[in-house]
């Protein structure tokens, strides 16, 4: 429950934030009037083909490496975003669309993941209660994203995005499983014995 809440709640913070103040942060990056309008729908598009991106590999890659080479390169995205944020339009778009497209593994893992790891008998409360949970992540870290681009401006703003998506990174290190291959009995199993090789070494 701890590693599918915390990874959902890092890949859709920053996700919600710039899909629902994409023309307001283009705009905090110098891109204004109809170049950032055209600028988020590109970068919508992009979001749309990282998803369709993460789908040719989530089973030809893996879960646990999809996952941590998303957030990974997500996260670079996001923190050369605020370090250069006075960057051309070209390379702002540039780094917007890599995010975008990035971004979709941990998207595609959200509906994959969650219904592999829990067990049947409390799939459906399991799934409900850690997408709940993302979701009041998601609906802080949205109402902050104008009081960030306000009081700290936009540089840090992206890297605090950076940041929580490399926090994603870091624990799908640590605790993603790889579950490619497995059937639902075998990977929603797979915590239960790493459980028990724990007592067992303790």
């Amino acid at each position: 429950m701890a590693f599918i809440t915390i990874f959902w709640t890092c890949s859709i913070v920053s996700l919600f934030a710039v899909y629902a103040f994409g023309p307001k942060i283009l705009g905090a990056l110098s891109l204004t009037g109809s170049l950032a309008n055209y600028g988020s729908a590109f970068i919508t598009v992009m979001f749309l083909v990282g998803c369709l991106v993460a789908l040719f590999f989530v089973d030809r890659a893996g879960r646990r490496p999809l996952i941590i080479h998303s957030f990974a390169w997500a996260g670079l995205a996001l923190l050369l975003l605020g370090i250069f944020p006075s960057a051309t339009s070209w390379i702002i778009l540039v780094l917007f669309a890599s995010y975008a497209i990035m971004i979709g593994g941990t998207q595609i893992l959200q509906w994959v993941y969650p219904n592999e790891l829990f067990p049947t008998e409390i799939r459906g409360s399991a799934v409900g209660l850690a997408s709940s949970l993302s979701r009041i992540g998601a609906v802080i870290g949205t109402y902050l994203v104008p009081e960030a681009l306000s009081h700290i401006g936009i540089g840090p703003t992206m890297i605090t995005a950076a940041v929580i998506t490399l926090v994603g990174a870091g624990v799908s290190v640590a605790w993603a499983p790889e579950t490619r291959g497995l059937t639902l009995g075998e990977s929603a199993a797979l915590g239960g014995k790493t459980a028990a090789r724990s007592s067992v070494a303790a």
